[in-house]
């Protein structure tokens, strides 16, 4: 090498000195990625499989720092971000609006995400009345949002024209209505809500009002927290492990239009659709499916074409399998399940803490880096690409909101699961 460049023997010792740091650290370097690579194997493990964490502290000392994560993009460690909030209220629920996200909370405060930030929409509600809005849901086309909350406060408002429309008390009821579930485009839409005497209430939206339809319990009269409109009607959850639901061929009997469409939407295999209308209860109606020594008080419920999730406490969450009528326990990680998303292949679940949980493969659950420890109550995702090539465009972020107004945001624009991921 010396004759190769035509140097001193001590200018060629100076040369191997420069070069040889290089060459320990590239001999070096497979073991630490490999101990890199411990790291994050111990650190996944630790939410689904390793020993309930006793405090905060140990649960943050134990995420995994740059250093740790090796090469690992924070995308790849969860991606999640708080961004500026206007509020220190507790903010309950957020969805997704055709304009962007929105998000609702204490003394019936109402946000939108613009292109500047988030921002207060109402101070005080539907009712001016300073009841907090514990529920969020939109149109199957996000042009209405449709909230509920204390003393009976209920209300849409409509994106298009910020037109706000206030329905309160609704048959009188003036209990707290806990969670609201919402299908069917703008104008045509059926609205479920529900409230803390384990009470649902429907509606049907003709000629652009709200008609009001008949009060059920399907439960015993326990807290029902969780409403969800899944392909193939509702689906509820209460505080004494109940999980109920509701077929959409139940409801399109009570118009003859909806009659007419009704193999739009089959029944679930095994059981025949009604075709034309009957004088049953309404309380038979929705259908008690489970959960069979369910080990937890629920939360949150969500449904989409493949699955229905249901969030409880204890970390625990429950899959169920709507063709097969089969309950799975799951276990996510530590703290209160709150509420449950998925998009496609993608589930994500909130909790007590500042938690957040994905889920990989289908079975096991992450914990994700998240930079509060507020308790998250509610979450939105981002549609699918293929939903925003149907012209459902929104934001393409994920968000959390919980408690001291705060907000998490995540891009899912940088996700690595290419197709689910928005344009």
């Amino acid at each position: 090498m010396i004759d190769r460049f035509d140097e001193s023997l001590s200018d060629a010792i100076d040369w191997l000195q420069r070069v040889s740091p290089v060459v320990a650290d590239e001999g070096d370097e497979p073991s630490g990625n490999g101990d890199a690579e411990g790291t994050r194997r111990s650190n996944g493990g630790s939410a689904t499989e390793g020993e309930p964490r006793s405090d905060e502290r140990e649960r943050a000392d134990e995420r995994p720092t740059g250093n740790e994560a090796g090469d690992e993009s924070d995308d790849e460690r969860g991606g999640w971000s708080a961004v500026e909030s206007p509020t220190s209220r507790t903010l309950h629920g957020v969805a997704h609006g055709q304009d962007g996200p929105y998000a609702c909370g204490e003394g019936g405060l109402l946000l939108h995400r613009t292109a500047e930030g988030w921002r207060v929409l109402l101070e005080r509600g539907p009712g001016v009345s300073e009841n907090t809005l514990r529920s969020i849901a939109t149109t199957d086309d996000d042009c209405r949002l449709w909230f509920a909350g204390d003393s009976g406060a209920l209300g849409y408002y409509d994106v298009a024209d910020g037109h706000l429309s206030d329905y309160s008390a609704p048959m009188e009821k003036t209990s707290t209505w806990e969670a609201i579930a919402v299908t069917g485009s703008t104008g045509e839409e059926r609205v479920r809500v529900a409230n803390g005497s384990g009470e649902v209430l429907d509606c049907l939206v003709e000629d652009g009002c709200p008609v009001w339809g008949d009060v059920v319990k399907p439960g015993g009269g326990s807290t029902i927290p969780g409403l969800t409109a899944g392909p193939d009607g509702f689906y509820a959850v209460d505080t004494s492990g109940g999980a109920y639901f509701e077929s959409r061929n139940d409801e399109s009997a009570d118009s003859d239009a909806a009659t007419d469409n009704s193999t739009d939407s089959g029944p679930r295999d095994g059981e025949p659709a009604d075709t034309e209308p009957t004088d049953s209860d309404p309380e038979d109606e929705w259908e008690r499916i489970g959960v069979r020594n369910a080990q937890v008080d629920f939360q949150d419920i969500w449904a989409d074409d493949g699955s229905v999730f249901i969030a409880g406490a204890d970390g625990i969450a429950y899959r169920y399998d709507p063709k097969c009528e089969n309950w799975t326990p799951l276990y996510v990680g530590q703290g209160a399940l709150q509420a449950i998303r998925s998009v496609g292949t993608d589930a994500i679940a909130v909790a007590t803490g500042g938690r957040i949980y994905e889920r990989e493969k289908s079975v096991r659950w992450t914990e994700l880096e998240a930079p509060t420890e507020q308790s998250l109550l509610d979450l939105a995702l981002a549609r699918s690409s293929a939903d925003v090539d149907d012209g459902l465009a929104t934001v393409s972020v994920d968000v959390a909101v919980g408690a001291g107004g705060a907000i998490l945001e995540r891009d899912r624009r940088d996700r690595s699961n290419g197709s689910d991921r928005s344009p």
